[in-house]
């Protein structure tokens, strides 16, 4: 299992070097695009996608928390990003497909309250699953789910495809062993990396 860093909980103004200093805890790095819409928070930059591409060696997966997808998919592959999941509370099956047909490594992300069914109709577009366990928009929160019980919910929704599957928000440390055992393969952490 990989550890995707989110760089929403790092230090903004020192993003570069904080990255550097906690090196030797995470994988790849987790960028969340918001756009106050979808969620009630603004927040990273689509440029910080271009910066990090050309600044670091990691691998990127942006998370796009917004209304508008297929206006921002194009950008954030252009800038680097190497996954970008889209939300299935704002993006219907046909804009997902459409969006699907012209990227490669288009994921699909569900929010902690939706039922976990919406995504099968999803899953004939994607491998790649991000269940996000806070509520949108701020770093460093509580979770809003069991993380397993919600990996689990998973795995009886989705069983006749090998899947990438993400799970983002209030993960720590003492909750690793469990996500690899029930087959997360990438644990979004935030504030366990960069303490905030």
């Amino acid at each position: 299992m990989n550890i995707s860093a989110s760089i929403q909980a790092a230090n903004q103004l020192n993003l570069l070097t904080d990255i550097k200093n906690n090196s030797d805890k995470f994988d790849q790095l987790h960028i969340d695009i918001t756009d106050g819409h979808f969620t009630s928070n603004i927040g990273l930059s689509l440029d910080i996608v271009s910066l990090l591409k050309n600044q670091t060696d990691y691998k990127l997966d942006v998370h796009l928390m917004l209304e508008n997808n297929s206006k921002y998919v194009e950008k954030v592959i252009d800038y680097g990003a190497d996954i970008v999941t889209v939300h299935c509370e704002s993006t219907d099956i046909d804009e997902f497909k459409s969006i699907t047909n012209n990227y490669d490594n288009i994921g699909i992300g569900i929010l902690p309250s939706t039922n976990m069914e919406v995504l099968k109709s999803y899953a004939d577009f994607t491998s790649i699953f991000l269940l996000l366990t806070v509520n949108p928009g701020f770093s460093n929160q509580l979770k809003a789910v069991n993380l397993v019980d919600r990996v689990n919910e998973f795995n009886n929704v989705i069983t006749e495809k090998s899947t990438t599957l993400i799970i983002d928000g209030g993960v720590t440390a003492k909750d690793l062993q469990s996500l690899e055992d029930n087959g997360v393969d990438i644990a979004v952490q935030g504030g366990a990396i960069f303490g905030k």
